[in-house]
């Protein structure tokens, strides 16, 4: 019966983003104009500088989350050597610490498209930096993969448009179709998003918004599934490509 006043555990992910260096794209905005969402809708050329910030802030951002990391339990060097051994000490980590620093207010679209990420909402900056992980992991695993704005006209009604993302994959599935466009952070921030999906899941409930119910597979997943494109070269020089990066 004393059991249940026990005082709960610290967490420890909480803790370690006390001192967590912020960083956001130099411009806050959306890239659509929709009837749920206010704030600022982000031009081409602000677009344009928030694709060539991210890819700058890339090495320090995953040198930030090194240690954090680290103070989890998760050894960063495997996202690159050994994936499934990084998303084996990865998930765990997360779900035993992620679902105590969810916000409903964080978990919008609009907080995600419109925060400094900063101060409370540091968290958001976290699983943003994850996202920077994973993609160059994949680049490097795969050379022709590459950061790039996502300037793809069919999808000019999508969040992802104008944006950065990771280009020049192909899937081994379908080898005829054109790369396929990986807006990671958008995958992030769905881990972040369902952490208290329905008023709090159990741990092997965790979801992913419909992509995994394993928290950072998606790098797993796509090492498995996806190669670097075989005429990327080609590509990157003639249609919306060779605008990208």
């Amino acid at each position: 019966m004393f059991s249940l006043f026990r005082k709960r555990p610290p967490n420890r992910l909480r803790a370690l983003l006390a001192d967590y260096p912020a960083w956001a794209p130099p411009h806050l905005g959306h890239v659509l104009r929709l009837p749920d969402i206010t704030g600022p809708v982000l031009t081409p050329e602000q677009a344009r500088e928030n694709f060539l910030a991210y890819r700058e802030a890339v090495p320090a951002r995953i040198a930030a989350v090194r240690p954090v990391l680290a103070a989890l339990g998760v050894d960063l060097e495997l996202a690159y050597i050994d994936a499934s051994a990084f998303v084996r000490q990865l998930h765990p980590a997360l779900v035993a610490e992620l679902r105590a620093l969810y916000r409903p207010d964080l978990a919008r679209r609009d907080a995600w498209e419109l925060s400094d990420r900063s101060g409370d909402a540091i968290v958001l900056c976290f699983v943003a930096d994850l996202a920077m992980l994973t993609g160059d992991a994949l680049i490097r695993a795969c050379p022709g993969a590459f950061w790039g704005l996502n300037l793809d006209r069919r999808d000019r009604l999508m969040s992802h448009y104008r944006r950065p993302c990771l280009l020049g994959l192909a899937d081994r599935l379908f080898p005829d179709a054109p790369p396929d466009i990986f807006f990671l952070e958008g995958e992030w921030f769905g881990y972040y998003a369902n952490a208290d999906r329905h008023g709090g899941l159990a741990p092997a409930d965790f979801v992913t918004g419909g992509i995994s119910p394993v928290i950072g597979q998606a790098l797993t997943d796509k090492l498995e599934r996806y190669h670097a494109h075989p005429d990327i070269g080609r590509l990157r020089t003639d249609g919306w490509m060779k605008d990208a990066a």
